[in-house]
């Protein structure tokens, strides 16, 4: 059995989840389906620091959305459920490596729009901590002119090339990444390119695993052209038609462990 916390609190949101929703629904509802989707709403749902150094910030409001006769039912009969999915969404966060800025709630809403065997769930974060987060990251003018890349690109070994047009571009194992790594060791969402001032900087979005650039691990490099990142076990070439046309690289390095 693995020892890693993480995936210790996953096994026990599940089985919170599969407990109540089994004795409740008797398996009509997938409860499985349903821990799932509370932990890529996490993921999906993060807000970019205000520094680059710093953790993303986790929701902190979740709703799983139930038809409504079932939604009713479910809190006549668990109505504690909820605080005890929120403490361990909050634990789980932070093991994850996200920051908190208040402590996470659960609600279960009705949604007449559903059958009887669907749920889904969303989550967001609490209005003062949305409104901070439009300000995040702004535009020194006091930064220095770059040339902006062209034909920028990541070419996956054993993969493909795939295109840079977006300026922020996600990457990781989950399908709704702008960019998908199909290896078992990298992390659901893994890291983030952003493009600031023309050129792409790889931000490493606290990953399980670590990323990195010429084999030095790394949480943030200025992007060349010719720099090798390694995530889990796929390499990945960044390439574009300014080869020496932009200054050297920035790179934040870890310490060791």
């Amino acid at each position: 059995m693995s020892a890693n916390p993480i995936d210790k609190l996953e096994r026990q949101l599940q089985e919170l989840i599969e407990g109540a929703f089994s004795r409740l629904f008797r398996r009509t509802i997938d409860a499985r389906d349903i821990a799932l989707l509370l932990l890529r709403a996490m993921e999906d749902n993060a807000a970019l620091p205000e520094l680059s150094w710093a953790k993303p910030v986790a929701p902190d409001n979740y709703a799983i959305y139930l038809q409504p006769d079932n939604a009713a039912r479910f809190l006549a009969q668990f109505p504690d459920l909820p605080a005890r999915l929120a403490a361990l969404l909050a634990e789980l966060s932070r093991e994850s490596g996200f920051q908190l800025h208040a402590a996470p709630t659960v609600a279960v809403l009705a949604d007449s729009r559903l059958e009887t065997h669907q749920a889904r769930v969303a989550a967001n974060h609490s209005p003062a901590i949305s409104a901070s987060t439009e300000s995040m990251n702004p535009v020194s003018t006091d930064a220095p002119p770059r040339l902006p890349v062209a034909n920028a690109h990541l070419h996956i070994i054993g993969v493909g090339v795939a295109p840079l047009s977006k300026s922020v571009v996600n990457i990781g194992r989950d399908s709704a990444n702008d960019v998908v790594i199909e290896d078992d060791f990298v992390s659901r969402h893994h890291a983030q390119l952003r493009k600031r001032f023309g050129v792409y900087t790889l931000f490493d979005v606290n990953s399980r695993g670590g990323t990195m650039v010429n084999s030095t691990v790394v949480s943030e490099h200025r992007l060349q052209s010719g720099d090798v990142i390694r995530m889990g076990h796929t390499d990945i070439i960044y390439a574009d038609d300014f080869r020496n046309g932009v200054t050297d690289g920035t790179t934040q390095v870890l310490p060791a462990d």
